[in-house]
This record gives structure tokens, sequence and C-alpha cells, in this order.
């Protein structure tokens, strides 16, 4: 697939996490298939990168209804992506903020999603 005719990866970005934030699990599967004809990974830095798919699904398993996301700025180059967000998780002791930095890169009809997020030192 031709990069030039991949949707326009800011509005797709942002509709990500409109989308997580609505709790549309179809769509965002949708979005991702428009992004990414051919497959996409996810990559928590520092592990290996995995099907997206089988990500997405344990990661809707663990954080879907518990975690709002609040994107903070977008930033595209090209094919392209980074995202600033503030994820808002529910706990039992109440609402814990945790701030990330989430890439995309189109190539090929494929996506590549990159998600930095603290670890515990």
């Amino acid at each position: 697939m031709n990069d030039a005719i991949t949707p326009d990866l800011e509005q797709a970005i942002k509709d990500n996490y409109r989308l997580w934030n609505e709790g549309k699990r179809e769509e965002l599967d949708a979005l991702f298939r428009s992004l990414a004809p051919h497959g996409f990974t996810i990559e928590y830095v520092g592990s290996s990168a995995v099907d997206g798919p089988t990500a997405m699904a344990a990661i809707w398993k663990e954080y879907g209804g518990k975690c709002t996301t609040e994107l903070l700025d977008v930033i595209v180059n090209g094919t392209e992506g980074a995202a600033y967000v503030s994820n808002h998780l529910q706990t039992d002791s109440g609402i814990v903020s945790l701030t990330s930095l989430e890439t995309y890169k189109v190539a090929g009809g494929r996506l590549a999603i990159r998600y930095f997020h603290r670890t515990d030192r």
C-alpha cells in the first residue's frame, strides 16, 4: 500500500484516544485496520513488539473501562506521529494519573505503535 493514501495520521491518533475513552472497541479495531491493512504491532519500549490485535485484546481486557486517556499533545511528521498522554487509571485507592509517550509509524500498509511508560525503578 502506498503511504500517500494513508488516512490523516494526526486525526487517526486523536480518534484512537477518543474511541478508547468512549469504549468503542469495534470502531477502534476498524481504525487500526484503516491505518494498517497489512497489520500492526504494539511494543512497550523495553519489551519485544507483539501482534497488535493480540496486544490490544489484552490491553482492553486489563484497562478497558478502568483507564481513560487525556491527549495532551500530538505531533505528526509525514507518516510518523507521537502522542503525549495522561492516563487516568481507576484503582481501589482512587484515580492514579500516569503520563506516557506513544509513537505511531505507518509504512508499507503496516503500523508500529510504541508505548513509553514509566517502569518501577
